[in-house]
C-alpha cells in the first residue's frame, strides 16, 4: 500500500509565499494624460483601467483559492491526526 505524507508546515509556508507574491503583483500607476484628447490616448487609458480591474479581480480570485486551499490542508492535517 502506498502512503502519501502531508508536510503541513511546508505546504502552508508555500501558500504564504504565493500570498506575498500576489500582494506584490501590481501595475504601475496610471500616468496623467495632461489633457491629451487623441483617440489613441483615450483608448489607451480605458485599456489601462480595464487591466487594473482585471488584475484586482484575479488577485481576489487567487486569494479566495489560497484561503480554500489552506482550509483543505488544515482539514487534511486534522484528519491525519485523528487517524494516527
Amino acid at each position: 500500500m502506498f502512503e502519501i505524507e502531508l508536510h503541513h508546515s511546508l505546504v502552508s509556508s508555500r501558500l504564504e509565499n504565493v500570498g506575498h507574491a500576489l500582494g506584490q503583483a501590481s501595475l504601475p500607476a496610471l500616468p496623467l494624460s495632461d489633457g491629451n484628447q487623441l483617440a489613441f490616448t483615450t483608448s489607451w487609458d480605458e485599456n489601462e483601467n480595464i487591466l487594473q480591474k482585471l488584475l484586482s479581480a484575479y488577485q481576489a480570485a487567487v486569494r479566495k483559492n489560497l484561503a480554500d486551499t489552506q482550509a483543505n490542508v488544515d482539514s487534511l492535517k486534522r484528519q491525519d491526526e485523528v487517524i494516527r
